[in-house]
């Protein structure tokens, strides 16, 4: 029912908002008439390629699927949907002068057991723009990319469009503490850059932070933060960015127990207990939910907890699942990403899949060899080997049709 209150609610809406005659393209002679509202919701629920390519069938197509209030609903619609799990395997191959290293990537979605489909290469400018890559911070259908050198990218695999932004202020450290995300109150996207700075004069370290406003190129200073933040992968989650704390030589006992959050809209930090009084092993978010990991039993078991956001956070047990000594113990290289009820795992470039309802625990059989990525150089598809030094990331996508350089 309410489902159905929600299609109801979207067919009425289009009406009021959209003033764009779906059916005044010459298809209209040829196909029988279909009401405004009715087309909308069918438009709706397609993928995002498709909408692409339907923007060249006639204006009044391009106008609609183009118009901001389309891409917001298409978006809240893809939400509803069980989100996608993006592999993006890479590694650096050495110039011909000898000296320079290409990242060759490559995105494939994973659609269950050993089947991946190949989506694209990455564009033409990541070789030449990025040395090295952190894992993707993803965020409504838009995906952050950074390196150790400060130089940063937000690209959507839906449209393909790529931006890259301008560079904040010197790291003392070559670290990546960047996150991104959705403010819902300016209705702005916020890129956040945490970094370390030297006093001078008193040799002090301290741990700053500034954020860009897409649209604008100017980074603004913000408070800095309440403990040190390291490379650990951020993540968004209902218009907050959240990280694990950090050992450093200048604080060198941070609270293992506690996250940082820093909220897009007031753009302060907080900080969020987490469950257990430990460290977690790794975050994650799946859907509108924070969820971390925490090894425990020697890392035998992995405890992975949910928050809730009510009046207060609430962390509540998900799952513990059993690992064998030999399979993964603590080398879990990335946040664990959800696959239709499944849960999937990284560890040293090798995925595994944990049933929610069986508490089984596989691997997937998914090997290196099983990727291929595009040279450029030599013009050519070649397939990935053991002897090359890879970056694997895994994680959870939402396709949309938002547009980069509207911003």
């Amino acid at each position: 029912m309410a489902k159905r209150c929600a299609d109801m609610a979207l067919s009425s809406r289009p009406r009021k908002t959209m003033r764009i005659n779906i059916n005044s393209c010459r298809l209209r002679s040829m196909l029988p008439y279909i009401p405004d509202n009715v087309m909308f919701n069918i438009m709706l629920r397609l993928p995002s390629r498709s909408l692409i390519r339907f923007k060249c069938v006639c204006k009044a197509w391009y106008a609609m699927i183009s118009s901001q209030f389309f891409v917001h609903a298409h978006l809240e619609q893809s939400k509803l949907k069980p989100s996608s799990v993006l592999m993006a395997p890479g590694f650096y191959k050495k110039q011909r002068n000898g000296q320079k290293f290409a990242f060759l990537m490559s995105l494939y979605k994973y659609q269950g057991n050993n089947i991946m489909q190949h989506l694209h290469d990455f564009p033409y400018d990541f070789p030449q723009i990025l040395d090295t890559w952190s894992r993707p911070v993803h965020c409504n259908g838009l995906l952050f990319v950074s390196d150790m050198k400060d130089k940063m990218l937000i690209y959507n695999p839906s449209t393909t469009e790529v931006v890259s932004l301008p560079k904040g202020s010197p790291n003392l450290y070559k670290s990546r503490g960047h996150g991104f995300g959705f403010d819902n109150h300016s209705k702005k996207y916020k890129v956040t850059k945490v970094y370390y700075q030297r006093d001078y004069e008193t040799s002090l370290v301290t741990c700053k932070c500034e954020v860009l406003t897409l649209g604008t190129n100017e980074w603004r200073q913000m408070e800095d933060p309440p403990y040190p933040i390291g490379e650990s992968s951020p993540v968004y989650v209902k218009g907050a960015i959240y990280w694990m704390v950090s050992r450093t030589s200048f604080h060198p006992e941070p609270p293992n127990s506690t996250l940082v959050r820093f909220c897009l809209t007031d753009e302060r930090f907080s900080l969020l207990s987490c469950p257990c009084n430990v460290k977690p092993s790794c975050l994650t978010q799946v859907g509108d939910e924070l969820y971390c990991g925490f090894f425990v039993s020697e890392g035998l078991s992995l405890e992975i907890w949910r928050c809730s956001f009510g009046q207060k956070p609430k962390w509540t047990q998900h799952c513990a699942i059993q690992i064998p000594p030999y399979a993964i113990k603590w080398h879990v290289a990335s946040p664990v990403v959800a696959f239709h009820g499944k849960i999937l795992l990284l560890a040293l470039n090798k995925i595994y899949k944990y049933d929610t309802q069986t508490c089984k625990l596989e691997r997937i059989p998914l090997t290196v060899e099983d990727f291929m990525c595009y040279d450029r150089e030599n013009n050519m598809y070649q397939t990935y080997s053991k002897n090359v030094v890879m970056d694997f990331h895994l994680f959870n996508y939402v396709e949309s049709l938002v547009s980069i350089r509207e911003f």
